[in-house]
């Protein structure tokens, strides 16, 4: 079986559990999200002293159900039915069950879910400050631990990156001559070079000069090192990051219900969307050619097809904005009008 986090499954159906994620990984499934999913299931299994197959019956789901109805987000719950109903089905065809449970019980219905759009001055603020703190500090070790975030967050936000994919880049994955990145296989496990502009080259490229100067650190390995220790950047450290500079320039906020709309919180993936958002809203004020763009960018933001890179182009007043005069230039002349004598 392909690494997971560790499987420590508790329960009784510990076993089977693993033999189900196994039987994914070999026809090919990613198993990260059915395994993470499995694991509020089990621990309900051991909280509950459920010890036999005979009791995970339409009650136990219902009561799975209503511990966690509130509490959790919609598309959580979605995933965790997706995970036990997928392995009752498992269950069912070695025998343990002779009916699935879960199939009784509807979908959770989503909750609907707005999520934050950096504007471009809020991202102007949040990079400026960065580079200030750069360069005003002292200590050249200081120094360098805000180049490298600045760099890092200016990367994912001016090639849409994904954090996983950011943190993975070493040296050997940039060329300077070209100005590419080569991205390792990540999500719908793809990988795709990209080119990248002026300004996310030249960073990098200075990036790798200071730390070579300040630190003695060759040119290879991985880009973005935390110093002093020189270890990789990771998902939580990076995250835990972007959240402090938020809250100090006051751009962070909770995520809050209005209106029966989850409205989301400005974490550090909303870079890759405001990449998204800002490029359509560069195009519509271009007055480029929408039908032959979208494939493009669906393509350089590792999608395999257009309806996931949809989901990341939110719909903002300026946005609503740009495609309302696109629209207006397109049809408040139309020529048939001048000759109908009823208009």
């Amino acid at each position: 079986m392909k690494q997971v986090h560790e499987l420590n499954y508790r329960s009784f159906l510990a076993d089977a559990m693993r033999d189900y994620l196994d039987y994914l990984d070999h026809l090919g499934f990613s198993i990260a999200v059915p395994a993470n999913s499995l694991r509020p299931i089990d621990r309900f299994l051991v909280e509950n002293n459920i010890t036999c197959i005979q009791q995970c019956d339409n009650r136990f789901w219902l009561g799975f159900l209503a511990q966690h109805q509130g509490r959790v987000r919609a598309k959580t719950l979605q995933n965790w039915r997706g995970a036990f109903h997928g392995l009752c089905r498992y269950l069912v065809r070695q025998g343990w069950l002779s009916e699935n449970p879960v199939s009784a019980f509807p979908v959770p219905k989503l909750q609907p879910y707005r999520p934050y759009v950096f504007s471009i001055e809020e991202l102007r603020h949040f990079f400026d400050w960065l580079q200030q703190q750069a360069d005003q500090s002292r200590d050249p070790l200081t120094s360098f631990q805000f180049r490298s975030r600045y760099v890092f967050f200016h990367l994912l936000y001016a090639c849409g990156l994904r954090v996983s994919e950011g943190i993975r880049l070493t040296a050997a994955d940039y060329s300077a001559e070209q100005r590419t990145l080569f991205i390792r296989p990540s999500k719908f496990l793809k990988d795709r070079l990209i080119p990248i502009g002026g300004r996310a080259a030249s960073n990098l490229n200075l990036l790798l000069e200071l730390r070579q100067r300040l630190f003695g650190i060759p040119a290879e390995g991985s880009i973005f090192l935390i110093m002093p220790e020189r270890r990789p950047y990771t998902i939580f450290t990076a995250g835990n990051h972007f959240r402090r500079v938020m809250r100090h320039l006051g751009i962070y906020r909770p995520k809050i219900i209005r209106r029966g709309c989850m409205h989301g919180t400005p974490h550090l993936h909303e870079l890759r969307r405001a990449f998204a958002v800002h490029r359509l809203m560069k195009w519509y004020r271009e007055q480029t050619d929408m039908d032959a763009k979208l494939p493009l960018l669906a393509t350089y933001m590792g999608h395999c097809c257009f309806k996931y890179t949809k989901t990341y182009l939110t719909l903002t007043q300026q946005l609503l904005s740009e495609a309302g005069h696109r629209f207006a230039r397109g049809f408040d002349r139309l020529d048939w009008m001048n000759h109908d004598p009823e208009l």
